[in-house]
């Protein structure tokens, strides 16, 4: 891409017409149309349908399954989420480092057994202990859980865990969500993942692999509506794997499909059509989530040597790639992994500015004067591949070649899973705290780039203990220091995360809750 092109790129996407992007109306008490059915178009392949062994973190889960405590709109507000009760009434902190949790009486899953003190015990050591978890960090510090009564349970952890009661929601995309015991032990765990039992206001009655999964009202949930019958609303709910977002957009103006993320570029023609377009409260969207391997047997020089990662750094031009892909909504971003809102975020910390020059200069430094080649692994979708693609283009005017593998969704996370990358890029967004992914902390699941810093471990062992939030906001701000430092973490612009739905639907806050969605009368 040449200088012109990119004042050109930058001239028109300014040229046009830029949409606010409004939040989510407060929500009032309306009439509620009961029936129907909800399609939600999907961006995720499905591994699992096991909330706690699944490696994709499908929004099917909060339909299905219910967590111990709530993350929801506060009443009156139309952007501030606040913490809340669901499976658990009641949590109080007996020492600094235990707990006593008191469960909602009366809550059947789906096969009609009860959830007890005993089962939720079972669910969060199976979370912790199972092999295959994929949750395991949100308690990897649980030491210890005494069943008190039925309904009572005392918990232990290894260090303080002021977030504990934040990491039990659908805010956080390691949540343990609570599943029937008595269907996993009677069914085996490869039968369970492919029609699991939850407490859910859903149950599962149908997934077609790579197509769809189908779910039908249960009609014993616990929770009420706001017309003070049990939830659901919607008689049933199709989550439909649509990897293509134009095909989406397609199908939601047709009629065929009632939410979905949508394409920046969509926005405006989605309006248009009579679609709701709504900005969900604290949830930035990054790209592209970019990382370097760090493994001591990677086969790129990029891995080994900092000024060549400085270099890539330099190269790109952020502004002109938010300008580009997110359509004058989005901004330029500098701190791989925080959002504005989120503890820690400081845009006075260092960052890496666009300068070509400096780009050339640190690979000649690096005795590269003659170029450098980098292969990423990105799943092959639009909203993944677009920022890369932008990206190849600055990499190769100062002599960085950037090869692109794309790849299906399934080989895509192995070869994240195992290392089996030079680069690898995907999308970010917002976190209510770093806290939830520790995505730079060594054996993390969220670590997909393997890095290990001891100096940076141990900053994650210390915000874990911290409750003050400034105090482990401060935390943070040396943790990102240390990366820009190390350079191997990579984004380049951020842009509210949105949500469009088709006319009638309402009762969403977040896509953390869309359990509530249901159709106006």
């Amino acid at each position: 891409m040449s200088n012109i092109s990119r004042r050109q790129l930058l001239a028109g996407t300014a040229a046009m017409a830029i949409l606010a992007g409004a939040r989510f109306p407060v929500q009032a008490q309306e009439a509620v149309s009961r029936g129907g059915t909800i399609v939600l178009a999907e961006l995720l392949a499905l591994d699992s349908l096991d909330p706690q062994l699944a490696n994709a973190r499908a929004r099917t889960m909060s339909l299905v399954f219910d967590s111990l405590f709530s993350y929801r709109l506060k009443p009156g507000s139309a952007d501030e989420l606040e913490l809340g009760y669901e499976l658990a009434t009641d949590y109080q902190e007996t020492g600094d480092t235990t707990a006593r949790m008191t469960l909602r009486e009366g809550v059947k899953f789906h096969d009609g057994s009860d959830l007890t003190a005993e089962v939720v015990k079972w669910n969060l050591e199976r979370a912790r202990d199972h092999e295959k978890s994929a949750v395991q960090t949100s308690v990897a510090e649980l030491t210890g859980i005494t069943v008190v009564d039925d309904h009572t349970l005392d918990l232990e952890f290894e260090t303080p865990q002021p977030l504990f009661r934040l990491m039990m929601t659908t805010a956080n995309a390691t949540n343990v969500y609570m599943v029937s015991r008595q269907a996993v032990e009677a069914m085996g765990e490869e039968a369970f993942g492919r029609k699991p039992v939850g407490s859910g206001p859903y149950k599962v009655e149908n997934w077609l692999v790579d197509d769809r999964v189908e779910l039908v009202a249960f009609d014993g949930h616990w929770e009420a509506g706001i017309d003070g019958l049990p939830l659901p609303y919607a008689e049933r709910f199709t989550i439909r794997q649509m990897p293509d977002q134009s095909v989406s957009a397609l199908e939601l103006r047709a009629g065929n499909v009632h939410l979905m993320d949508p394409l920046e570029q969509d926005l405006d023609s989605l309006e248009a059509a009579g679609i709701q377009i709504h900005a969900q409260p604290g949830r930035d969207a990054g790209q592209p989530s970019f990382y370097i391997s760090s493994k001591a047997d990677a086969t790129t020089p990029f891995a080994h040597d900092v000024r060549l990662r400085q270099a890539l750094q330099h190269a790109i031009d952020r502004e002109a790639m938010a300008a580009a892909l997110t359509f004058g909504r989005g901004e330029a971003s500098y701190y791989w992994g925080w959002y504005p809102g989120v503890p820690g975020y400081d845009e006075s910390l260092p960052r890496y500015e666009y300068n070509p020059e400096k780009a050339r200069q640190l690979l000649a430094d690096a005795g590269h004067a003659d170029g450098a080649a980098l292969t990423v692994k990105v799943i092959n979708r639009p909203k993944d591949l677009q920022p890369l693609e932008i990206m190849q283009a600055m990499l190769g005017e100062v002599g960085i070649t950037l090869n692109i593998e794309t790849m299906d969704r399934t080989p895509w996370v192995e070869a994240g899973r195992t290392g089996n990358f030079e680069a690898l890029s995907h999308g970010n967004t917002a976190l209510v705290d770093p806290l939830f992914r520790r995505e730079t902390m060594t054996g993390s699941d969220a670590n997909w780039a393997g890095y290990s810093n001891p100096e940076v471990d141990a900053l994650w062992a210390e915000a874990s203990r911290t409750g003050d939030t400034d105090a482990r906001a401060e935390i943070y701000r040396k943790i990102q220091t240390i990366l820009y430092n190390d350079a191997y973490h990579f984004i380049a612009f951020r842009a509210p995360k949105m949500l469009a739905m088709a006319p009638g639907i309402s009762g969403i806050d977040s896509d953390y809750n869309l359990r509530y969605t249901r159709f106006t009368s």
